[in-house]
């Protein structure tokens, strides 16, 4: 068994992360509570497995996935505790276009070509430099308390992962769900790959741009034009043909003839064509079967010719006119516009909001693109997953997203796998350089290997998508029937973002169906988008994002606005100088529990998690200050109960009934025991988190613990035991229950308390784990009395009124009052009676008398239950207190009056700033409350 550190010093006013985290983990590594097992003997409740949604090799560690693994790792503790046979699988996605750039741009850096370095080279390149920084960010997750079993991390460029994603090419091949033929492709000029739909974006709503209207003269009719309407003039020159539909009677009469095409001057026939819209633009379609998805299906139908006229790069190629060659694209624009604008046959242009795709890695505008390329059919396989969700076999969370699942899955396209780098999955098809045969298998083909010379091949490499897709079961072993894979597929949850539901989760679900017949897991938790504090999306490009490490370990300034000065947004200097403000002095770590808790607690069902590092300290740091603090007060107070309690307590004398106070606490806990574990069973972390958090601020800390302060301290040996033994099981559990959020505080927390409850002799013979996190996580009671919480709630409620009216009546809390309790109802008062000491302590009472009319001259209010009367004239000069109240009402007024003409003034809503305009709202409601509060007042003055 591993060693327990001592790292934590209760003496110390201040929790410190950084001398906790690091050996807390080590600790955890040592005793093997990361490796996937049972965490108790005796104790099987099935299996649990996660399989980590593995980040790029190139990766740092940002916010979502600070956010998304929290979430991961909750489940896992939390299963684990419960006794499940727990695994989450760690990993890495090898990112080919993306680790590709990086490299490449660290070689460029040295003075080096990649192009003439060679495939080969580069590829070796790659892989030392995967070898060097590919597990940063996986060393990171372990700074965030992920308790991976770092024993299965895997690699998509793994042998057997190689194998697996080759096997299933392979498969899919020959069953004739792979294909390879010239289609028209997104292309990224930048990248000079293709890429599928999915990796492409557009802007909803469009970009700023224009419908250049072209004239295209009619072929021996001298004056007579087709105008056609186009955002794309540059690929005029492969025009191949005018459509237009056949039923538009505009241009029957056209139909047969020929068009000549300026500036390249080719004759291009107009032919018919059901496709043209007769209501867009002219009704007169240039197609362009090199360039355009919808041209290039009308080309096939009309067997018209495919000039392709750019090259990979974006520049303009050999098929256009000389003048153009090796011209980008965008200045061959202006050009063709200028040329056409000189010769009379330039419309008009027209100003417009327009689609513009852009390639989700570069951001470069693409280009339809004809090559040869590989494609997976995807109808046969989409069919299949939906079978499986009709089934309800997979359930996605929120269920909002079911619907956009099944949309995509419904109206997919084939999808385009190949791509033009030499960092991935190498395509395992070779062809024949004499008859162009093609041979696809698993290892390199027999006839391959005795005639290489006489084979190729394929450049290209897969789609990362492709290898991620099976990744739910190449992590365990596939193809291979591995214990893993029979005992932890399909995996209970996968833990993502909802922008990649398209490019991984149906993908995942179509390959898991297809060659497994189960789905590679039973349940999705998509979680929230990571937005700053004005609710943009944090991004590299706005600057907005905060670090998370920043966050654990603290940061400079300078550090702090790195993201900023690196990204350069129009707001950048007022960004700057509200971050200065703010963090003069850079900013202190909170930890790593105190990131979790935050993100965790505001990890809602909504669409967005707005964060800042104010939001850091004010709640993660916060609650766990608290926590820190009231346990050690507890442990310090517990160990100064006389002994003798104890022994009483060890030795199983009678300990007599326990009290209100100590009933209702236990209900609490019982409560708060099933609505967390509820809570966490259907991924409302937020839910359980701010269950979590009210329970020990509100319930334990600021009733239960300041209600036994003084049996602590009692000479009543019994019932010093009896509050000492309820506040330990209490935090005991509490900390048990905390554990899959706060994982390092709580685990260097359990021993001491593990100790103490040893000690009071709360586990009987049964000794729970020495490591919280193998520790058995708590079930609630059958038994639940919601009773004695609501009789709890009408005390608290009588408590808060009678501290109202003391502070109202500026009497000093040392002040002890005279209270008369005027039941309604037999039951509140038998609930009063058992509460009295409570009622006593807690609002520091004289005296307390049930009675049965209302006394006269005492200040009264009135709630559902009771009647309070409080005997305020023995403290307070009220008239004095009158005329004191009523100066304040005047204040109030005056101050509300201020703020309304301000609120009402167009010309200050118009001209002031969003942020002064909030806090003269704020302060308009202030002072409202502020008058509400001292009318009130007044009105138990008068009584």
């Amino acid at each position: 068994m591993a060693n327990r550190p001592s790292v934590i010093d209760l003496s110390e006013k201040h929790y410190s992360p950084k001398d906790v985290e690091a050996a807390m983990y080590r600790y955890w590594e040592e005793a093997g509570v990361c490796r996937r097992g049972l965490a108790r003997k005796g104790v099987n409740r099935g299996h649990f497995s996660i399989v980590i949604p593995p980040p790029n090799v190139t990766g740092r560690l940002h916010m979502g996935h600070a956010l998304n693994n929290s979430v991961q790792d909750a489940l896992i503790r939390f299963k684990r505790m419960q006794g499940f046979d727990a695994l989450w699988v760690p990993g890495t996605d090898h990112a080919g276009i993306s680790t590709q750039s990086v490299v490449k741009k660290h070689l460029e850096a040295e003075g080096i070509n990649y192009q003439e370095l060679g495939r080969e080279k580069m590829v070796e390149r790659i892989w030392q430099w995967r070898e060097k920084y590919g597990d940063t960010i996986l060393n990171q997750l372990r700074r965030l308390g992920a308790s991976c079993d770092w024993s299965m991390t895997r690699f998509t460029m793994d042998e057997g992962l190689s194998r697996a994603v080759r096997e299933v090419f392979k498969r899919l091949y020959d069953e004739g769900l792979i294909y390879r033929g010239k289609y028209i492709v997104n292309w990224c000029p930048v990248d000079q790959t293709a890429l599928s739909d999915d990796e492409v974006e557009t802007k909803e709503g469009g970009e700023p741009g224009f419908l250049w209207h072209l004239r295209y003269p009619v072929t021996g009719s001298e004056g007579e034009f087709v105008t056609i309407a186009t955002t794309r003039p540059e690929t005029m020159l492969g025009d191949s043909a005018v459509a237009v539909n056949p039923k538009d009677e505009r241009y029957q009469h056209l139909i047969g003839k020929t068009v000549t095409l300026p500036i390249v001057g080719r004759e291009i026939p107009v032919i018919a064509d059901e496709y043209v819209d007769r209501a867009f633009g002219t009704g007169c379609l240039k197609v362009t079967p090199a360039h355009d998805v919808n041209d290039f299906q009308i080309g096939l139908r009309h067997d018209l010719p495919q000039i392709n006229v750019m090259n990979a790069d974006g520049t303009m190629g050999d098929q256009a006119p000389l003048r153009f060659h090796s011209i980008d694209r965008f200045m061959a624009r202006e050009v063709i516009v200028e040329e056409l604008k000189a010769a009379g046959l330039l419309e008009k242009i027209e100003e417009r909001m327009t689609p513009v795709g852009r390639a989700q890695r570069s951001k470069a505008v693409i280009e339809y693109r004809l090559s040869d390329q590989w494609f997976v059919k995807m109808k046969p396989l989409a069919e299949n997953a939906l079978r499986f969700s009709d089934s309800g076999d997979l359930k996605l969370s929120p269920e909002r997203w079911e619907k956009v699942y099944r949309g995509w899955l419904e109206n997919t396209r084939d999808w385009c796998i190949s791509r033009q780098i030499w960092w991935g999955h190498r395509i395992p098809a070779w062809y024949n350089k004499t008859t162009g045969e093609i041979l696809v298998d698993v290892q390199t083909p027999e006839a391959v290997q005795q005639n290489p010379e006489l084979w190729s091949q394929d450049e290209d490499v897969l789609d990362t998508w492709f290898s991620s897709a099976l990744w739910p079961f190449s992590t365990l072993g596939w193809p291979e029937h591995t214990p893993e894979l029979h005992r932890y597929y399909p995996t209970s949850v996968l833990s993502t973002a909802k922008d990649i539901i398209y490019f991984w989760v149906a993908r995942m679900v179509m390959m898991g169906t297809h060659f497994l017949g189960q789905v590679p897991f039973n349940r999705v938790y998509f979680h929230p988008v990571i937005c700053d504090d004005k609710g943009e999306t944090m991004s590299k490009s706005r600057g907005n994002g905060i670090d998370p490490l920043h966050v654990i370990d603290g940061a400079s300034t300078e550090d702090l606005e790195g993201p900023l000065r690196e990204a350069r947004p129009s707001n950048m200097q007022e960004m700057l100088e509200r971050l200065r403000k703010q963090y003069p002095e850079g900013f202190n770590g909170v930890g790593a529990d105190a990131l979790r808790f935050t993100l965790l607690s505001l990890n809602s069902e909504s669409q967005q998690v707005q964060i800042s590092l104010t939001k850091f300290e004010e709640i993660g740091q916060r609650f766990i200050d608290k926590l820190w603090n009231a346990s050690r007060f507890i442990l310090s107070s517990l160990d100064s109960v006389p002994g003798e309690s104890f022994s009483a307590l060890v030795s199983g004398q009678s300990l007599g009934e326990l009290q209100f106070e100590d009933r209702w606490i236990l209900q609490r806990l019982n409560s708060v025991t099933g609505n967390v574990t509820d809570s966490i069973d259907n991924f409302r972390f937020s839910e359980a988190a701010q269950n979590l958090y009210r329970f020990f601020w509100d319930d334990y800390c600021d009733w239960y613990i300041e209600l036994v302060k003084p049996r602590l301290k009692s000479v009543d040996a019994v019932q010093a035991a009896i509050a000492a033994t309820t506040a330990c099981r209490v935090l005991e559990q509490f900390i048990r229950l905390l554990h899959p959020f706060t994982p390092y505080i709580t685990e260097a927390l359990w021993g001491p308390v593990r100790e103490l409850g040893i000690k009071m002799g709360i586990y009987g013979s049964e000794l729970p784990e020495e490591v919280c996190a193998q520790a058995e996580y708590p079930e609630s009671s059958a038994f639940n009395d919601v009773q004695l919480e609501k009789d709890f709630a009408v005390v608290q409620d009588i408590v808060r009124e009678v501290r109202n009216m003391r502070s109202n009546a500026n009497v000093p809390p040392s002040t002890q009052l005279a209270v008369s309790l005027l039941p309604r109802g037999f039951e509140i008062e038998g609930t009063l009676a058992q509460a009295s000491a409570v009622l006593t302590t807690a609002a520091r009472l004289l005296s307390l008398n049930i009675v049965k009319a209302a006394p006269e001259g005492f200040a009264r209010v009135v709630l559902p239950d009771v009647e309070i009367y409080v005997n305020l004239k023995e403290h307070i000069d009220v008239e004095a207190e009158i005329r004191r109240n009523k100066s304040a009402l005047e204040k109030a007024v005056k101050d509300i009056e201020k703020f309304e003409a301000k609120l009402n003034n167009p010309a200050f809503i118009g001209k002031a700033p969003d942020d002064i305009v909030a806090k003269q709202r704020e302060g308009l409601e202030e002072a409202q409350a502020r008058k509400a509060k001292i009318e009130a007042t007044l009105v138990e003055l008068g009584q």
